[in-house]
Parts: structure tokens; C-alpha cells; sequence
């Protein structure tokens, strides 16, 4: 596609229904290039959650043309922005995003927080999106691995239980060597705990 018709495409996108936008968004991704993915990143900073989400979906879809530019919208001053490309990032399930999402679990706002949980449950649907998060958790503090640990348990207990498997695979927490870091001090041990993961 051509920057012509990507134009073409983006103003379209600002008078259409939604059904037709997102047959827009579709369209798109159908023939991949620089312009229609700058196209569809700058369509992650509109205020329509219905076509961040088309375009976070369609972005997930177009491999690693995509993934340093939906790295570096994690660093956007629209919160909107940053949880779109968080979801875009974990749909993807590209390994090399997992220390940047990590980071952003401390984002002040709390819908990104939550996108950036999602992504990182995503992540560890595949092999080498759990290593590389296992070796983003081990370089935090042992009380920020707990809470990351504790969260992605929440959410998942048999991802929570591969990264620390793989965590402590890999020598343990490199934060501090000492604090050798079990299973059992993630979910804080006795029968009630093994209840909850089983």
C-alpha cells in the first residue's frame, strides 16, 4: 500500500461507522509496510477505544516491523496510548518485550497496569516469552519479584510457577543471591496455598 492510499485510508478512518473503520484497519494489514503501520500506530493514539483496539489486534498481527515502534509508544504521555501498545505487544508475544512490559508495571495509571498483566500472561503462553521474563523478574528486588510474581499468580498460576521454575534454573534471583526463592515463598507455603495453584 502505498503512503497515497494509507492517506487516503486515515481520513476515511475519521468519517466512517465503526464496522467500516475496522474493515479499514483490516484492509491495512492485508499488505504491511512502514506507512500502514505508522498508520496504525497513530491510530493507538486516538481517543476511539474501538479502533485502539482494531488497530492493536491488526499491529499484533504485522511481526517485528512492528515491535520497536510499539515499544517505544510505551513510553507515550496518553495513557490510552501506552495500555494499546502494551496489549498490541502481548498479542504479539514477542519475547524481547518482556523486560520493557515489566518496567511498566509501575505506570501510575491503572487500566495500563492492567494491560500490561495481560500482555505479560500472553507472554508466557510461549517458551521463550517465559524465559525472557523470568530473567526480567530475576533482576528485580526479591520484594519487587514477589509482587510481580505474586501478581502474574493472581492471574495464572502455572505461568507463575514456570517463571519461578525458570528463575530458579537460572541461579536464582540476581538481585540478591542470597534469597534463594521458592515456589512455596511465592504463594507462601502451607496446604492453603497448594490449594490455590492446584
Amino acid at each position: 500500500m502505498n503512503p497515497k492510499d494509507v492517506s487516503r485510508l486515515w481520513e476515511e478512518l475519521r468519517h466512517r461507522d465503526p464496522e467500516e473503520k475496522a474493515r479499514w484497519i483490516e484492509q491495512m494489514a492485508e499488505n504491511p509496510t512502514e506507512e500502514t503501520i505508522d498508520a496504525l500506530l497513530a491510530v493507538l493514539e486516538q481517543e476511539s477505544w474501538f479502533l485502539r483496539d482494531q488497530a492493536a489486534r491488526v499491529l499484533a498481527t504485522m511481526g517485528e516491523a512492528a515491535v520497536e515502534p510499539l515499544l517505544e509508544l510505551l513510553n507515550s504521555g496518553l495513557w490510552y496510548t501506552r495500555s494499546s501498545a502494551a496489549i498490541a505487544l502481548g498479542r504479539m508475544g514477542f519475547p524481547r518485550a518482556a523486560a520493557p512490559l515489566v518496567g511498566m508495571l509501575k505506570d501510575p495509571n491503572r487500566t495500563v497496569r492492567d494491560a500490561v498483566w495481560d500482555a505479560l500472561v500472553l507472554l508466557c503462553r510461549n517458551e521463550l516469552g517465559t524465559r525472557e521474563l523470568a530473567g526480567a523478574f530475576r533482576l528485580l528486588p526479591e520484594r519487587a519479584q514477589r509482587y510481580v510474581l505474586d501478581g502474574l499468580l493472581q492471574r495464572d498460576p502455572e505461568s507463575a510457577r514456570n517463571v519461578v521454575d525458570l528463575i530458579e534454573e537460572l541461579g536464582g534471583s540476581q538481585a540478591d543471591e542470597e534469597s534463594g526463592l521458592s515456589w512455596e515463598d511465592v504463594v507462601g507455603g502451607g496446604d492453603e496455598a497448594r490449594r490455590v495453584v492446584s
